[in-house]
């Protein structure tokens, strides 16, 4: 039981025991205020809810590095997590007592940061900065999260119709454009739905060329010292197998055959000296240029004898062109300057699109795509094709000629109306 006693300086000091038997005290002015406070002590003692009041002067700093030495997560994780706290969340909050972080000093620096930063990587920081307080929470050194509730910029990136390709643009015109040593990886995306890292960290004891599948058991991931091989997927649904399209087999037959019949764990898809590919050096070499020379981001065109005319948009949609000499240099610039166009990761899209486009059940199609719940199949990784009002009308049509009653003949006295006169 706890208890008030008068200072010799004139002031109130509220003693009681915490959980663990440890004595504690606080003063006050007045004894109003020491009774006050002694009864919530006491509530939240009753209630298992006690927070230590002197708990909160650690400083944030100090409770992040503790809060990240007990974090169990993937290296590129702790990488991203680090960089963000560095730049963003210790400059601000690093010397702040965890007591004194309150809602208004969070909504002030997440509406500052959103002037500098896109809307993404303000909701990242925000939740990086939550993450911490709530675990302070848990640990008993603060009583409430003072960031629930802070309200965050919008992210009308989202509002952006995803880049999509239809079956015959990509038959037609990227997957020829693409250099003919990488059409194996491009062709593990749009035809298996295959994630970048997936593709990278696939070996050819996961391939099975004769029952045409092939199995998604381990997955390739960049860090700052280099790439890592992860002996399992994204999440336990990602441990999938998959049917492979006869184009797609073609492309690992061919792959295969120029392997000179490869060690089984040698990787399907990697660099001339046989390491794992880098997504960086794979977009900026391979990826845009195909783009490019498909007429799938900017344009390129031969207005003479060794004259070629690159064009390209900008961030703000403004239209800039140059003039090279050869084909190669105008591609190049395109693929450097160009804003937008597709992403490697489009492709996964468009294959769970194609899929559900053609009727394939969603279970299957969450089953090959390899997610845990079928809303993120639907809501993610489908999107509408360009001819659905075409689509939809055929859905009717088909079948509504045969279902309808055939047409009332007219009566011999001509129209009637609904008092059997005529019209």
């Amino acid at each position: 039981m706890g208890f008030v006693r008068k200072t010799p300086a004139g002031t109130f000091r509220a003693c009681w025991r915490d959980p663990a038997g440890g004595q504690k005290s606080k003063s006050f002015r007045t004894k109003r205020e020491a009774n006050a406070f002694l009864a919530d002590v006491e509530g939240s003692l009753n209630r298992g809810t006690y927070v230590n009041p002197h708990a909160g002067r650690t400083r944030f700093g100090d409770f992040a590095q503790q809060w990240l030495a007990t974090r169990a997560v993937e290296a590129r994780t702790t990488e991203r997590t680090v960089s963000m706290l560095r730049t963003h969340v210790l400059p601000k909050w690093g010397d702040w007592p965890l007591g004194k972080v309150d809602f208004m000093s969070v909504q002030e620096w997440v509406t500052g940061l959103g002037r500098d930063l896109a809307p993404a990587t303000v909701t990242k920081c925000y939740q990086l900065l939550s993450m911490i307080l709530k675990t302070a929470v848990q640990a008993r050194l603060i009583a409430t999260n003072p960031a629930e509730g802070v309200k965050l910029p919008r992210d009308r990136s989202r509002d952006v119709r995803p880049v999509t390709i239809s079956r015959e643009d990509f038959f037609g015109r990227l997957l020829p454009a693409v250099p003919p040593r990488h059409r194996g990886i491009v062709s593990a995306a749009a035809g298996a739905g295959l994630r970048w890292g997936e593709c990278a960290g696939l070996t050819w004891s996961s391939v099975d060329l004769d029952w045409a599948s092939l199995r998604v058991v381990q997955v390739a991931e960049e860090t700052h010292g280099g790439i890592v091989l992860r002996p399992y997927p994204k999440s336990r649904a990602g441990v999938r197998t998959v049917p492979l399209p006869s184009f797609l087999l073609a492309a690992l037959r061919e792959l295969h055959t120029a392997a000179d019949y490869p060690d089984p764990r040698a990787l399907v898809f990697r660099d001339r000296i046989g390491r794992p590919l880098r997504r960086s050096n794979f977009r900026r070499r391979v990826w845009l240029p195909s783009l490019v020379r498909a007429g799938l981001l900017g344009q390129v065109a031969n207005t003479g004898p060794h004259r070629y005319r690159a064009t390209w948009p900008d961030r703000e949609g403004i239209e800039w062109s140059a003039e090279f000499t050869t084909e190669r240099e105008a591609v190049a610039c395109v693929a450097a300057k160009a804003s937008g166009g597709m992403r490697f990761h489009d492709l996964r899209h468009a294959y769970a699109t194609w899929l559900v486009t053609d009727g394939v059940p969603i279970n299957l199609v969450q089953r090959v795509m390899g997610h845990e719940q079928a809303s993120t199949t639907l809501n993610r990784y489908t999107h509408t094709p360009d001819d659905y009002a075409a689509r939809v009308l055929a859905a009717f049509e088909g079948s509504a000629a045969s279902l309808l009653p055939p047409t009332l003949e007219t009566p011999p006295g001509g129209d009637l109306d609904d008092d059997g006169e005529g019209l």
